[in-house]
């Protein structure tokens, strides 16, 4: 795990090209192929599936279709053409808006919920009994629902079923469907990964007092593996990532942690921010997780929409941006092209630089004005104008790619190596 990021939702087809579901397959297969090859390319080492889109993996949407996995199998063959991993959202139900398709969390009959989590875990654990035809190596990596204190505290979009968001998918109701997803993850799979659901907003008072009362229940502690957190924000601070990392070693000292989804966006209303702020803030998230402790960190997503009048809050977060090569009815566009912005680009050189890190000796090191990480092959300069130490023999300006020889401080993004200048 040299190199730490994934993209969350990397691999998917829009919900807007899907009309009622109706599978076009080739165009979908398509879709899917274009953007693992993307996310390869740009030096993403894993993928998360969340449960509200393609794959549509959750309990609600493989019993509506009758159990084809035609859609999860596609999505599956098409990450593992690459030598990217894959890490899978299961759950009862959609996991960004639950509760705008039940009016109660827990399933009626957790022994079917039970037996749904095997089924999928069987398909996928590489075991050669009731495998995926072609599976070419097993899913290890299994995450139990998304943002389940989001579901707790906000009334869903749209048509709602439930009258207090309060009363909805509780600290208790969660943590036994998390014990019972374990357990029968683990029965499919010894050899399973199990994450807790990411949390949407830990670093806040509701989000923090949502995650100890879950982990506080009986078995939670031992029933997942890695703490999920997420952490979005527009602000021009890593105070957001500190934050969320107090909350994690306050609370779960013990558990690896992985950010499986953040990001900030490349337009908004605040005056720092456009494209190449974001791509300046790709490195200083991840340089601030990492000097953190966090153990992976997946931006949230791969490519933004094509632009549209409306969007929402999160379609300028991506590391690419879709250009519309076709119109006509919303259906999948083989024909659309993905280019990466500088954040994307920034990725990219990250992706590579930290292909050699070394996890044991990843730390931040003291510097003056600015921060900087040692990852075992070099220091990633990602706040401030640091100082460069005196054993640098060569910098790497993040933004343009330009090497140089080293001077007594750096502005971030940088990297600094110990290897000299390979264009001086």
């Amino acid at each position: 795990m040299a190199n730490p990021l994934g993209i969350n939702e990397g691999v998917s087809v829009p919900a807007a090209w899907i009309k009622n579901r109706v599978i076009d397959t080739a165009g979908e297969k398509a879709e899917l192929l274009a953007d693992v090859q993307a996310a390869q390319k740009l030096g993403a080492t894993m993928v998360r599936a969340n449960s509200p889109v393609f794959p549509f993996l959750d309990m609600q949407s493989m019993v509506k279709s009758n159990w084809d996995w035609g859609r999860a199998d596609a999505w599956v063959q098409a990450v593992q053409t690459t030598p990217i991993e894959a890490l899978v959202v299961l759950g009862p139900w959609p996991g960004n808006r639950t509760a705008a398709h039940t009016d109660h969390y827990v399933p009626d009959n957790m022994d079917d919920y039970a037996d749904y989590i095997r089924r999928v875990v069987e398909r996928y654990d590489g075991d050669g009994e009731d495998d995926m035809p072609g599976l070419v190596r097993p899913i290890r990596y299994w995450e139990v629902d998304n943002e389940p204190d989001l579901h707790n505290s906000v009334m869903p979009r749209g048509i709602s079923l439930i009258d207090d968001p309060s009363q909805f998918e509780t600290p208790a109701q969660y943590a036994g469907v998390l014990v019972a997803s374990a357990a029968a993850i683990r029965s499919a799979d010894p050899n399973a990964v199990v994450l807790s659901g990411g949390m949407y907003r830990p670093r806040t008072d509701t989000g923090r007092k949502y995650l100890k009362a879950v982990l506080n229940e009986p078995g939670v502690m031992d029933a997942f593996d890695i703490l999920s957190l997420h952490c979005y924000f527009d602000n021009n601070s890593l105070d957001p990532i500190e934050q969320t990392m107090a909350v994690a070693h306050e609370l779960a000292p013990t558990k690896p942690v992985w950010i499986t989804e953040t990001g900030v966006p490349s337009s908004g209303k605040r005056s720092w921010i456009d494209v190449e702020w974001q791509a300046t803030m790709v490195a200083a998230i991840v340089g601030g997780f990492l000097a953190n402790g966090a153990e992976r960190i997946f931006w949230h997503t791969l490519s933004d929409p094509p632009a549209r009048a409306k969007s929402s809050p999160f379609s300028t977060h991506s590391l690419m941006q879709t250009t519309a090569a076709q119109t006509g009815p919303r259906k999948a566009h083989p024909g659309n092209q993905k280019v990466a912005k500088p954040a994307g680009e920034m990725y990219e050189r990250l992706a590579l630089l930290l292909a050699n890190r070394v996890p044991a000796e990843t730390k931040e090191v003291p510097a003056i004005g600015g921060r900087l990480l040692w990852t075992g092959s070099g220091w990633l300069a990602f706040w401030g104008t640091p100082n460069v130490p005196s054993n640098a023999a060569s910098v790497e300006n993040l933004r343009t790619g330009d090497i140089t020889k080293p001077q007594k401080s750096v502005v971030s993004p940088a990297w600094i190596s110990l290897e000299p200048p390979r264009n001086p």
